[in-house]
């Protein structure tokens, strides 16, 4: 770590430049390193991918002396995209870049530490109290929302497995509003199987998204190793949305969440994503609505050197669902036999 970096973390809050990249929990310390305006713009996932194969300034700094100074930007958060993974999370965060004085953060790794986090925090072995948590979170998203001269929106992309962070984002600051992205569960299904990353993302959250899903059913008589992939894949389909559809229904958060299908995207992209910003308090003026939708349409969100259309989309989809027919039947019967339930009534339309 150069001198002049080690001085930079010494002010953080005038510098959104030095970024908190990882935290590590047990060894109580911090990772910052230097990612300019341009790097954070450009990157997919703000994670190890995001530093790339140079040599770059940064190094780890006891967690403490970082979390207090983000005590002194607890007040203020950015505003969130939540989502279920595989679902155009990444093309709307794009979009939204566009958009005037709007910074897009796809993915800290700081989020996941928080989720988790908030996911052990009443068992005995956790390495934070809830009132350590809540004091991370305030701080972290605090960081999180430091703005370039030119910002005046700062949009954080969360990991799939981070959706434990809603609730507690959007009440514990009342400013924040963030989106929900999900898919009907017959094509997230073909998306997901299609994709042997995707799969293995999947099968890693399953067992804290049935975590959720027991807890919204009342009980916890589903048991993952007695299902087959599909409809293992498909519990925490149901987990998730139905997280998500209970809190946009919930009064204390219902008007700062949007829940939103990604084939509406796909079918009106400029109509909602005047409607997403909105939302979220940003300007859209027309031209800048027509600039990013004619930028990021056709071409693939997390590598965008690839040309994907609609069309690739729809052939990719068709090809999956040929290939994997069996499981994803049999993850849509699971989970129509589920939906009867009346504690999953919110998302009985949602399955194709």
């Amino acid at each position: 770590m150069s001198s002049d970096f080690l001085g930079r973390t010494t002010r953080l809050a005038s510098e959104p430049g030095v970024f908190l990249h990882q935290v590590d929990l047990p060894g109580r310390r911090a990772l910052l390193v230097d990612l300019p305006e341009a790097e954070l713009r450009r990157a997919s996932f703000l994670d190890q991918r995001a530093l790339g194969g140079a040599r770059r300034d940064g190094g780890w700094l006891p967690l403490d002396s970082v979390l207090a100074q983000g005590d002194a930007l607890a007040g203020r958060a950015p505003q969130a995209i939540f989502h279920i993974g595989h679902c155009g999370s990444t093309l709307l965060s794009r979009l939204l870049d566009h958009l005037p004085g709007t910074l897009g953060l796809r993915e800290p790794l700081v989020l996941r530490v928080l989720a988790k986090a908030y996911e052990t925090q009443h068992l005995p072995t956790t390495a934070w109290s809830p009132a350590q948590v809540d004091r991370a979170l305030a701080s972290m998203l605090g960081l999180l929302d430091r703005r370039f001269e030119d910002t005046r929106h700062v949009v954080v992309k969360a990991t799939s497995s981070c959706n434990a962070l809603v609730a507690p984002w959007l009440l514990r600051f009342s400013e924040a509003r963030a989106v929900a992205m999900h898919i009907p569960l017959r094509a997230w299904l073909a998306t997901i199987l299609k994709s042997p990353d995707a799969t293995a993302d999947a099968l890693r959250f399953a067992p804290s998204r049935l975590a959720a899903l027991h807890t919204i059913l009342g009980r916890d008589d589903l048991r993952l190793h007695e299902h087959g992939l599909g409809e293992v894949l498909a519990l925490g389909w149901i987990g998730e949305c139905a997280r998500m559809a209970n809190l946009a229904a919930d009064a204390g958060i219902a008007p700062r969440l949007l829940r939103l299908d990604f084939e509406a995207l796909l079918a009106d992209p400029r109509g909602v994503l005047a409607r997403v910003a909105a939302h979220l308090g940003i300007e859209a003026p027309v031209a800048s609505l027509n600039a990013a939708c004619a930028a990021e349409l056709g071409r693939y969100a997390k590598a965008t050197e690839h040309a994907y259309s609609a069309v690739d989309r729809a052939a990719d989809l068709a090809e999956s669902q040929r290939r994997f027919g069996a499981e994803i039947e049999s993850g849509i019967a699971l989970a129509r036999r589920l939906v009867a339930m009346p504690a999953l009534a919110r998302i009985a339309n949602e399955l194709v």
